[in-house]
């Protein structure tokens, strides 16, 4: 597995418009495009400057790689963070499949593990943010998900939060042909030293099968050094 390339930028600004540029030359080969979305301020940024693209949205087909168990009009949801800055803005999306809100944290995991089954092949591209701790996409440092070795889909209790969280896993994200993570700002510097450094927390586990990038702003590279 090829080491991580880290490219650094002036600001969060400068790593969403690299980021765009970054999906815009992927999603233009021609073809269908998967894609896993993450939630969080970067990502966010991407999707507005995404839909102002005139990209052919029917090759577009939509995983997320994480989510909170809300309903999809909370404030919390990842699904309406997209909806409201990406797909109530463009038409004609191929497939969007937001994780199901359902009776209960697992059985929302149970049906998403169903979809992804259908992409047993992966996404092309798995889009990741990450903590202060180091998590990524909802694998938090102690939980039991970073375990998990057959699941692709989980329901993973992180208890600093006292709840579930709805994730991919470690399985699944790493059949991703390319992963890229927006990591933005100076709580991140100590983790993001530890992730590429020592192989330290849940970031550290996934890897893209083609390629891993790290988008940073100088902030949260800090102490990367030279």
């Amino acid at each position: 597995m090829s080491q991580p390339k880290i490219e650094v930028f002036a600001d969060g600004a400068a790593v969403a418009r690299a980021a765009l540029q970054f999906w815009i030359e992927r999603h233009s080969r021609g073809g269908p495009f998967w894609v896993s979305l993450a939630g969080g301020t970067t990502p966010k940024e991407l999707y507005r400057m995404l839909a102002e693209q005139p990209l052919s949205w029917a090759d577009l087909h939509l995983l997320w790689g994480d989510e909170r168990f809300v309903p999809h009009d909370h404030a919390d949801s990842n699904y309406r963070m997209v909806k409201e800055t990406l797909l109530d803005r463009i038409s004609g999306v191929g497939e969007a499949h937001p994780w199901k809100i359902l009776g209960d944290a697992e059985a929302s995991a149970e049906d998403y593990e169903q979809v992804v089954r259908t992409r047993p092949q992966g996404v092309d591209l798995c889009l990741l943010g990450m903590g202060d701790d180091g998590h990524t996409a909802s694998l938090f440092p102690g939980s039991k998900g970073l375990e998990e070795q057959q699941r692709w889909a989980l329901a993973n209790w992180v208890e600093k939060f006292d709840s579930h969280r709805l994730t991919l896993t470690y399985p699944y994200l790493n059949l991703s042909r390319e992963v890229l993570f927006l990591i933005t700002g100076a709580g991140k510097a100590r983790a993001l030293r530890e992730v590429l450094r020592d192989g330290q927390h849940p970031a550290a586990g996934v890897r893209g099968l083609e390629g891993t990038f790290f988008f940073v702003d100088k902030a949260a590279a800090a102490e990367l050094g030279g």
